[in-house]
């Protein structure tokens, strides 16, 4: 099977390959990065090396992108379609409920806010193509899918509602010689592959402290039998 991604940045894609990598085996190179493009460096202005939740939500009901894809291709094709929660409230995005309160049971707010945003991507995907999508929305942002990696203790990470600067905290903590590999010092950032990678062996503990990221696992096992 074929895979494709849509997703709001090149961090969310290297979480994402990492999950199917280490969910069904799935490598790297077996993936087509429809948004942002894989075909141009950081440099070249075309359009499709952009992304945010906007082109994101722009991109599902596009079929001159979607068309040679999902047709061009010889056998299945799947497409995972990322998003993050954090800007649901923004104008064309306009995901209200449930809201976060301080007796949230984060599990249940993860469960019906996934359904919420998967139901407006679904209308917006064309009929032809709705089966066969894998929504990984992201409570929040798929930082949050990382942070069981180095704190154990929260039930359930999208308690957090800026899970960026959670995980920041948490890398910053770490002895320096370990942190290290964390961080790409050209761009003074977490190194999402790097982090990601170990997802190899904490995949399990992770879909067990994030209710979203679990939703994208089952997705994935169920459309992904082979």
């Amino acid at each position: 099977m074929r895979l494709g991604i849509i997703a709001e940045g090149k961090a969310d894609i290297a979480v994402i390959k990492a999950v199917l990598k280490a969910a069904k085996g799935i490598d790297g190179s077996d993936i087509v990065q429809l948004r942002p493009s894989e075909q141009f460096d950081e440099t070249d202005l075309n359009e499709l090396n952009f992304s945010n939740w906007n082109l994101v939500l722009k991109s599902c009901g596009d079929e001159h992108l979607l068309q040679p894809f999902f047709d061009g291709l010889m056998g299945d094709a799947l497409l995972v379609v990322q998003i993050d929660t954090a800007e649901r409230g923004e104008a064309g995005y306009d995901i209200a409920e449930p809201l976060r309160t301080k007796d949230t049971d984060w599990k249940a707010y993860s469960e019906q806010l996934y359904g919420n945003v998967k139901s407006k991507i679904t209308e917006i995907i064309p009929e032809a193509y709705r089966d066969k999508i894998a929504y990984a929305i992201a409570i929040e942002e798929t930082d949050a899918w990382l942070i069981p990696l180095f704190d154990t203790s929260c039930k359930e990470t999208a308690q957090y509602a800026n899970p960026k600067e959670h995980l920041h905290y948490l890398i910053n903590r770490i002895d320096r010689k370990k942190r290290s590999k964390y961080i790409d010092t050209d761009k003074k950032n977490l190194d999402y592959s790097n982090i990601a990678k170990d997802m190899k062996k904490g995949l399990r503990l992770c879909r067990q402290k994030n209710k979203s990221l679990d939703l994208f696992c089952l997705d994935i096992e169920n459309k992904i039998t082979e």
